[in-house]
């Protein structure tokens, strides 16, 4: 079958919505499927299909369309003129599924004929005129089969917005498990400590649990914490705390590749997912790590938040009060002293990735949708 995967993001970036649309293309090319991805170029330059390869640990074949990036004054957003160039490929490429990660491109593909489901996780504050169109386009038009969304409370927002509660699908955020799954040889550590290694993979936003980490920092003085990602402007903030507060047990790894991230992951000891519960994401977030964490099959750490308890059991994960460094720092040293209870949850863990890996996400999307 021919699968288009719409997504208005520019080629080679690597946010979370970039790297769910290329391992969703990878997700239907996992299926046997013929799969074109269609995004954005980067402004200053398109990459080579060996480049993104590269860049995404792309293990299937896939073709990808990169569009030039055209923005003009009168023009709301650059979805519409991105929808009616990706509108262009559609014609030549006449598949039979289109997945969209867009406001605008999603309506046009259902308009003229292709069957197509849209992803969204645009928060319940948003108003903007393209997001609205796709909301009444998904409600009126039979051929925008489904909107898909990563929590129950972000699609009783939607179906308030008046779409219909049968074509709202919800699914957490997947996982590649041929990059995340633990082998049976792991490579070399990429940690150089003696001490247990505890690990934070993602932004280093306060809200994602940062302040938290590094007040148990001060008083885990035996153990190593590692925090790999970052824009710069925020590891810079970060440093300067450290810094200012010598905490000589907490390393900053900076930006690391897709590829590069699974042995951080297989060999460290425990593995923090800590979000804040006084942010609004704490009711609807469903991380890009969540999956790969489990499927790393490390022991893991998380906050227990209403988004994280939709899709994780205590058997699964050790769950600890939220924004408490007290609280985490009791469950590492729990962690660390009852390895045995850590395996089983782990292995409970691994189970759980597999439902949510981006192949078994492509299987229910298009069964879902009769294919």
């Amino acid at each position: 079958m021919q699968i288009a995967v719409v997504a208005s993001m520019e080629a080679g970036i690597e946010k979370a919505y970039a790297i769910n649309s290329v391992n969703m293309a990878q997700g239907f090319a996992k299926l046997g499927h013929d799969v074109t991805l269609i995004t954005f170029a980067k402004r200053d330059r398109k990459y080579t299909l060996d480049e993104l390869i590269e860049q995404y640990d792309i293990r299937v074949p896939l073709r990808w369309i990169q569009l030039p990036r055209v923005f003009r004054k009168r023009f709301i957003s650059p979805d519409l003129p991105f929808a009616s160039m990706a509108l262009l490929h559609l014609w030549r490429l006449r598949p039979n599924f289109v997945f969209s990660r867009s406001y605008i491109a999603p309506i046009l593909s259902a308009r003229y004929g292709f069957p197509t489901v849209v992803e969204s996780h645009a928060h319940t504050d948003n108003r903007t005129p393209p997001f609205l169109k796709m909301i009444d386009a998904i409600t009126h038009d039979p051929q925008l089969r489904y909107l898909i969304t990563i929590s129950d409370v972000l699609s009783q927002h939607y179906q308030s917005l008046d779409v219909p509660q049968d074509k709202i699908l919800v699914l957490p955020t997947g996982v590649d498990m041929d990059r995340f799954n633990r082998p049976d040889n792991l490579p070399p550590t990429p940690y150089t400590t003696d001490k247990p290694n505890v690990v934070y993979v993602g932004h280093l936003y306060d809200y994602k649990g940062i302040p938290t980490i590094l007040e148990t920092a001060k008083v885990c003085q035996d153990i190593q914490f590692h925090l790999i990602g970052g824009l710069p402007q925020d590891i810079e903030r970060v440093r300067a705390i450290i810094t200012d507060q010598n905490l000589l047990n907490v390393t900053l790894h900076g930006h690391k590749p897709q590829s590069d991230i699974p042995p951080y992951l297989w060999n460290a000891d425990i593995l923090l997912l800590p979000p804040s519960l006084n942010h609004p994401s704490a009711r609807w977030t469903s991380p890009v790590k969540l999956g790969e964490y489990l499927a790393s099959g490390t022991p893991v750490i998380a906050t227990r938040i209403p988004a994280l308890q939709d899709w994780l059991t205590d058997e699964q994960v050790t769950f600890i009060e939220p924004d408490s460094s007290s609280a985490m720092a009791l469950a590492l040293k729990s962690v660390l002293s009852n390895p045995l209870d850590a395996k089983q949850k782990s292995a409970q863990g691994i189970q759980r990735a597999y439902e949510f890996s981006y192949r078994t996400r492509a299987e229910t999307i298009l069964k879902k949708c009769g294919f």
